[in-house]
């Protein structure tokens, strides 16, 4: 059993096909099917049901990738540690959309004062794009405010985000300094994609007391949705750092909701259980958690 067995069998669980992996690894299909029957062979299990020309996990299946992830990832960081001691450290980061936006530049100006030269990859995606990449190893670690699905994926707060009602200054709903929730029924919202966490922990306020907004936009940009609010096309729940700067401009209003405690969420970071954390990887960590919370609202 070889490094290079466990790197074909994971290439096939994230490419679904065989011939989808034997083209990312620009080897021949004939050597993936071989290289997935020399581990099936040599552990007596099956990796995969065959059904109607589609692969499905079997619970063997499921084992084996974990450490096979948790294995190739190791082997990597040696190879990357080792290999290029003379050469740039490396860090992999992958930010949500409100924390790669706001928060992460001046986290990585601090970061690269102590690492001149490292070499940082980021990426700034939604949540579930982030979590993909931590647990296909594309990333080292995540800083997301989503909600996390896999259970081999470690993760802790680290900030309070405040979240508010904003609209723009000339909407009906801007003459008021507070507001409770009935006052938004039938309003019209420009909401967040589905899945945000903006909208999830909004809209379960709203279930809770049987209030329907009218969500006349879905939108995955934060501009997008701040340009809309400026127009009085109607109102949103927005990160307090996505609008700071046009409340004081005077372009955007928030408003309190009175009947609604501690709109808010955290913003977590995230690494896989198996994740070995180096130096600069522990750094970039207590860069987040030390991150005063003045630096966020």
């Amino acid at each position: 059993m070889t490094i290079r067995h466990l790197k074909i069998f994971i290439s096939v669980v994230d490419y679904k096909t065989m011939s989808n992996a034997a083209k990312k690894l620009f080897i021949s299909q004939p050597s993936v099917s071989q290289a997935i029957r020399e581990i099936e062979e040599y552990y007596n299990i099956m990796l995969f049901e065959r059904l109607s020309q589609r692969l499905y996990l079997t619970k063997d299946g499921e084992n084996l990738l974990k450490y096979s992830r948790y294995i190739v990832s190791t082997f990597d960081n040696m190879e990357k540690e080792f290999k290029n001691k003379s050469n740039n450290v490396y860090i992999r980061i992958g930010g949500s959309l409100t924390f790669g936006t706001y928060i992460l530049p001046n986290i990585m100006e601090q970061f690269e004062k102590k690492y001149k030269n490292i070499d940082s990859k980021i990426i700034v995606d939604n949540t579930k794009i982030i979590e993909e990449k931590l647990i296909t190893n594309e990333i080292d670690i995540g800083i997301v405010e989503g909600e996390i699905q896999n259970t081999d994926i470690i993760k802790v707060p680290i900030l309070k985000d405040k979240l508010v009602v904003v609209c723009g200054i000339n909407h009906p709903l801007a003459t008021n300094k507070t507001i409770t929730l009935k006052q938004l029924c039938g309003k019209a919202m420009i909401a967040r994609e589905d899945g945000s966490k903006e909208r999830s922990q909004f809209q379960k306020f709203l279930n809770q007391n049987n209030i329907n907004v009218d969500c006349k936009w879905n939108c995955t940009s934060v501009e997008t949705i701040k340009n809309a609010l400026k127009k009085g096309q109607g109102f949103s729940v927005l990160s307090i750092m996505a609008v700071k700067d046009e409340i004081e401009r005077n372009e955007l209003k928030a408003i309190e909701v009175t009947d609604v405690e501690n709109l808010s969420r955290d913003l977590c970071l995230i690494y896989h259980k198996n994740k070995f954390l180096n130096e600069e990887i522990n750094y970039f960590i207590d860069l987040c958690k030390n991150w005063p919370q003045q630096n966020v609202f």
